[in-house]
């Protein structure tokens, strides 16, 4: 069995909160520029879609103002959702990433969930 990890924005990160009445994957993809580092958590800026904090491991390597892609699982972040880093990978410069590519990807995944993951929907 592969591991489903559909692409969001941080609007979508309800939908996959681990639960007793949630059967789909609640690991999750997501694009942000890094805003913010401290200690353990960090924060990705997801264009014009908002912020989303990250838990972070020990092989967590971000840097600030870096384009990243994260693979994590949906976490309650102090009050609010985020995500507990699996691992990602820097995609570079935000001037080098074209973000609206990422959104268009991220509503087809969704509209046709079906192809990309299992929904309890």
């Amino acid at each position: 069995m592969s591991l489903s990890t559909p692409r969001v924005l941080p609007e979508h990160l309800h939908a996959f909160v681990p639960g007793p009445t949630h059967s789909g994957p609640n690991t999750v993809r997501i694009l942000g520029t890094v805003t913010a580092l401290r200690g353990e958590h960090a924060t990705i800026s997801c264009g014009s879609h908002g912020d989303v904090t990250l838990i972070l491991n020990r092989d967590s390597h971000l840097q600030m103002g870096r384009v990243v892609d994260v693979v994590g699982k949906v976490a309650q972040v102090d009050g609010g959702l985020g995500i507990r880093v699996l691992g990602a990978a820097d995609c570079g410069e935000p001037g080098q990433v074209d973000y609206k590519i990422y959104e268009q990807v991220v509503d087809v995944t969704h509209r046709v969930k079906e192809i990309f993951y299992q929904s309890n929907e």
